[in-house]
């Protein structure tokens, strides 16, 4: 494991650190729709780290940013509301036109000082992928417009995700992902017809 800046480490050590998340996605085009890069943070204007500049953007409710697990595999949730804006580089805001499921999502959380404001480095990175997108209505404005909140289900990029990738189960697929020995998928073509006694004998 790489060690912090020192800079960093210090500030970490005297026990005040403000932490900034930053969220990169990685968009592949859907049609016309080109790639894109772009990302994301809870400030409230844009910031460049990494020859990225991030958006600000609402995604950091309370529930915004929370992580759990989800059949043991590690799960990170966002929520974006008030869907769509007026900002047409805001490519969360016109995600269907992505082929957005399986798109790499890249969390930076840098940590600096509270009192400056001052970014001193990355405390933790994590690499995940979307799994899923629900798109919830929200109530109409006074100005006749109805927005949506996106939540974006993200997993862990080493998770196999069978219904996206279509993967085949066998005995060769369980083994090189688990276990040079596993047989667990030996017998799933003929497990079907083995008939099966009811009752007592």
């Amino acid at each position: 494991m790489a060690s912090l800046d020192p800079t960093l480490q210090a500030q970490v050590d005297s026990g005040e650190l403000r932490i900034l998340p930053l969220v990169r996605f990685e968009l592949t085009g859907s049609g016309e729709t080109p790639d894109t890069v772009v990302g994301y943070h809870p400030g409230g204007r844009p910031f460049t780290w990494s020859g990225l500049t991030y958006k600000p953007n609402r995604f950091l409710a309370p529930e915004g940013l929370s992580e759990g697990l989800g059949n043991e595999i590690a799960e990170l949730s966002l929520k974006f509301s008030k869907v769509p804006t007026d900002n047409a580089d805001d490519a969360i805001a016109s995600i269907e036109n992505f082929n957005y499921i399986g798109a790499p999502v890249t969390i930076a959380y840098l940590g600096g000082d509270p009192t400056t404001d001052q970014v001193h480095g990355v405390l933790l990175t994590r690499f995940y992928r979307i799994a899923d997108v629900r798109f919830a209505k929200g109530k109409v404005e006074k100005n006749g417009v109805r927005t949506v909140s996106l939540d974006i289900t993200l997993k862990s990029r080493a998770a196999r995700l069978k219904d996206i990738t279509h993967a085949k189960a066998s005995t060769a697929d369980q083994q090189h992902h688990n276990d040079a020995t596993d047989t667990f998928y030996d017998y799933v073509g003929t497990a079907a017809e083995w008939p099966v006694e009811f009752g007592q004998r």
